[in-house]
């Protein structure tokens, strides 16, 4: 019984060691792509400011490219949290998911419109086929909770279809933020959240409430994403 006892601990321990090697990676990662973008830094940059060999970098990470796509899932998770957050404060739109939808989006372009990094960083992970091999399943099954009662005899192919044209649509308008920033963020951001709520055949009344409230509701610096007031 104590050589089991013994052996767990151990195994925790490396457990979160693990964890930790991991977690420092990605913390350096986040740095350098926020102080000179993606595409400048170097794995070998990671690697120097991590302290870690080059063995241990890939026991982790297959490339640079992975390591954009976890940061990617990161900002995805805290942009969400952050939606429900706003949401579940009030009390008449827990349930409203075309609003929790609107908020994400809100929030997503708030970020991109103020900060150039953020822009670049999210256009290079829009343009990334493997990020979006991961991203789009995870899209779809969000999609599908928030919007079933509309759709309830759509297939998964539906679904697919409206997702991969909806995250085209704001790889476009992220692009456009980047290379010339022309179109002003209120009428970007409420075009492509009209666009995708009327995708998912939400009723234009809650669509318009929707985009209303969820460009109100983003206008404080209440969150901080990948270390950015939005």
């Amino acid at each position: 019984m104590l050589l089991v006892l013994i052996m767990v601990k151990k195994r925790t321990k490396r457990e979160e060691t693990s964890r930790n090697v991991q977690k420092k990676i990605l913390d350096v990662s986040i740095d350098l792509f926020k102080k000179q973008g993606f595409k400048t830094t170097t794995v070998r940059q990671i690697i120097k400011k991590a302290g870690i060999t080059t063995g241990t970098m890939y026991h982790f990470f297959r490339d640079k490219e992975d390591i954009l796509l976890q940061t990617t899932l990161i900002t995805y998770n805290e942009a969400m949290k952050a939606a429900d957050e706003i949401a579940g404060k009030i009390a008449k739109t827990r349930n409203n998911m075309a609003l929790r939808y609107a908020i994400i989006y809100a929030l997503e372009m708030k970020g991109v419109e103020r900060y150039d990094r953020v822009a670049e960083l999210y256009l290079d992970s829009y343009s990334s086929s493997r990020i979006t091999e991961v991203m789009m399943p995870m899209n779809i099954e969000r999609n599908r909770l928030f919007f079933h009662q509309y759709n309830p005899d759509w297939t998964e192919r539906e679904y697919y279809i409206r997702t991969l044209a909806l995250r085209g649509m704001r790889l476009a308008f992220i692009a456009e933020r980047v290379h010339s920033g022309k179109i002003d963020f209120q009428e970007k951001c409420a075009f492509l959240i009209e666009a995708g709520l009327g995708m998912f055949n939400v009723p234009q009344k809650k669509i318009r409430s929707s985009v209303s409230a969820a460009l109100s509701l983003t206008q404080d610096d209440r969150f901080i994403i990948q270390g950015y007031n939005i």
